[in-house]
């Protein structure tokens, strides 16, 4: 075990995580940071909506962000976390290889993992053909014919959405029976629908190329869908017992219902853009400063917010 104890851990190494780790290094905390390296948007390998850093690489990015982090007492290991849990006024953080680790506090920004439809071909393309965020990637791909596929997770908004890039794009059903409020905004949006059944996806010169079970196939400049999430939250069990971290955080700043448990990023509230995860991190660090601020001298600054109470969860409908 690290005899060492830090005023926080970090897990999770993306924006949320490093710039956590810049405010609290800059506030002369003892900061360890770790990360699988694991990241949900590296196979786009770059970067968007970030002054500075628009189109930068993601791999360079973190590079850099480590290198301006040395000058702080902030130090890194590249790993997986198994397990964390309080302990007493610390925190216990259990690695795969690089043993155990305490801390005051934990600064949780470890991400969602994006759950990919069984389509075949769509992993193969993911992030150079197949995009999830307009805003991330719909510039790049601008004015080209698109097809949104709303096969798995309802994407019509989405494809709404993307009429600011496309004049030209075909919402997928995948034989899936749309109600009528869906198939209301993709008229309003002047979308058609194509409801045949996809069978997989293929490269194509121009994009991508959309397999239809009639043998046929239709090649669009790129394929935009919604998908499902998982929040990466493995390693807190049994000390988190909820599904997610967004249904415990308790205000704005990153503060959670479990003590000394801080989360950013894509685990927190509408944080899913590397710049508001960044901003995120930056305030869960300050809010962990400051509440070490409050244990190590009471009285010297008013209390934090009191959480919100948890919502009674809504009563299943009676057969």
């Amino acid at each position: 075990m690290d005899t060492q104890l830090y005023d926080t851990v970090i897990v999770g190494g993306g924006p949320a995580g490093l710039n956590g780790a810049l405010y609290l290094g800059r506030s002369r905390r003892r900061v360890l940071l770790i990360d699988s390296g694991d990241a949900r948007n590296m196979a786009a390998g770059v970067m968007h909506n970030v002054l500075t850093n628009d189109g930068a690489s993601i791999a360079d990015f973190r590079s850099r962000s480590r290198a301006e982090l040395t000058r702080y007492d902030v130090s890194f290991h590249d790993d997986e976390v198994v397990s964390a849990a309080g302990e007493g006024d610390h925190v216990v953080v259990v690695t795969k290889e690089s043993g155990t680790f305490r801390a005051r506090t934990l600064l949780y920004a470890a991400g969602v993992r994006s759950l990919l439809p069984p389509l075949p071909g769509l992993a193969d393309l993911w992030g150079t053909a197949v995009f999830e965020c307009p805003y991330c990637h719909a510039w790049e791909v601008r004015e080209r014919p698109f097809a949104v596929y709303g096969g798995a997770v309802p994407s019509e908004c989405l494809a709404s959405t993307l009429t600011v890039w496309s004049d030209d794009i075909t919402y997928l059903s995948d034989r899936r029976e749309l109600p009528e409020d869906e198939r209301a905004l993709l008229a309003a949006a002047g979308v058609p629908v194509r409801a045949e059944r996809v069978t997989g996806l293929k490269p194509h010169p121009d994009g991508v190329r959309v397999e239809f079970a009639d043998g046929g196939g239709v090649a669009y400049g790129a394929l935009f869908l919604h998908l499902a999430m998982e929040p990466r939250v493995a390693a807190l069990r049994p000390w988190v017992d909820a599904p997610d971290l967004e249904s415990v955080q308790s205000d704005e700043r990153g503060r959670t219902r479990v003590p000394r448990l801080y989360v950013a990023g894509d685990l927190g509230r509408n944080m899913q853009q590397a710049a508001m995860a960044a901003a995120s991190g930056g305030l869960a660090a300050m809010a962990i400063n400051v509440d070490l601020i409050r244990e190590d001298r009471p009285g010297s600054l008013p209390a934090p917010p009191t959480p919100a109470p948890t919502p009674a969860p809504t009563p299943a409908p009676a057969p």
